[in-house]
């Protein structure tokens, strides 16, 4: 990523506890891994493991561990931080706020607003959006092109939805949500009900309602609730293609990594981490700060502060010995046979 931002910017920003080394620039041109990086750029050391490219790295600045041992070579600068990739982050979300284009306030000519819509004057409103009846937009949202946003929506200051979002009724976005492309918010839940002529549709009623500072990854959905609200916590990350079920209820500054699938009236609370692919089961309750590894799946409830894996879900430890046992199988497998083709000859 080709930036300019100065040295003394990258210390105000990320304020190391020392520094050691020089470099004879002003500011960095760039942000790199430390195998990618040129002269002129900015880098960090995330893990132990990568040390041998942090002394062979040509990156001008680089933020390090404090236990670093490693010494700067000619017209390079260590910056000692507790974390380095938070440092950067700091860095970068300074180069993000003048790259981010903020358009000018107002309605593009081709959106559609309904006459009883509200938007703030400071909001813009991109190319072919659509806007129904009743829709509030507050002051400093951003919508880019082809955003369709249904009957009742409340959208919250300084929110940022992406190209081709739809948000049915009635829904509700909190303040400085970051919406991304093709998402899907307030869309019918899955239910129905088998009869002896047929399966018939359950009306979903309910709505959704997004917390404040909640960020939610391109083409994900989120259905509406059967009679009340599909609730995401304030702070909550969710990645890209994730599907979260009616009457779902996420706490506060969770994290749902890719492909996440959760069930109907499942209640997840206060800083659950689930990793990529995992899900879980309707009607089930995931206390706070519990951890799902990748793919596992819970179908009971997982109590506070767990870690978990496989599926069903379960201790991650017992999961990861039961994996390493199941690749002996074969091993195993074969001598249980001599033992048993033994014993048959004695």
């Amino acid at each position: 990523m080709k930036i300019e931002i100065s040295i003394d910017q990258v210390k105000d920003a990320s304020q190391p506890s020392r520094e050691s080394g020089s470099t004879g620039i002003e500011s960095i041109s760039g942000v790199a891994t430390l195998t990618e990086a040129v002269e002129g750029d900015l880098s960090f050391l995330g893990s132990a493991k990568h040390k041998g490219d942090l002394e062979s790295t040509l990156a001008s600045v680089i933020f390090v561990p404090q236990d670093t041992h490693i010494s700067p070579k000619e017209n390079q600068l260590f910056l000692y931080t507790e974390n380095p990739s938070m440092s950067l982050a700091k860095v970068c979300e300074i180069v993000a706020s003048e790259m981010w284009i903020q358009r000018p306030a107002g309605v593009h000519p081709s959106a559609h607003v309904s006459e009883d819509a509200e938007v703030d004057p400071t909001a813009y409103i991109g190319p072919n959006c659509v806007l129904d009846n009743r829709v509030q937009v507050g002051p400093n949202v951003q919508l880019s092109a082809g955003v369709c946003i249904g009957e009742g929506v409340e959208i919250g200051e300084c929110s940022t939805i992406a190209t081709n979002v739809t948000i049915v009724r009635d829904s509700v976005i909190g303040k400085r949500v970051q919406i991304h492309p093709g998402v899907v918010i307030g869309s019918d839940g899955f239910g129905y009900e088998p009869t002896p002529t047929g399966i018939y549709k359950i009306p979903q009623v309910g709505n959704v309602e997004i917390g404040d500072d909640v960020e939610i990854g391109a083409n994900t959905t989120i259905d509406r609730g059967r009679l009340n609200a599909t609730r995401i916590g304030f702070g909550t990350k969710i990645d890209n293609q994730v599907q979260i079920g009616h009457n779902v209820q996420i706490g506060n500054c969770c994290i749902l990594c890719a492909q996440v699938g959760i069930a109907g009236s499942t209640i997840i609370e206060d800083f659950v981490v689930m990793g990529g692919r995992s899900g879980a089961s309707g009607h089930i309750k995931i206390e706070k700060g519990a951890q799902l590894a990748g793919c596992a799946v819970a179908f009971s409830n997982l109590e506070a502060g767990g870690k978990y894996g496989g599926s069903p879900a379960m201790n991650l430890m017992t999961f990861q010995r039961i994996t390493a046992i199941t690749q002996r199988l074969p091993e195993m497998f074969k001598r249980i046979r001599k033992l048993e083709s033994a014993l048959k000859d004695s």
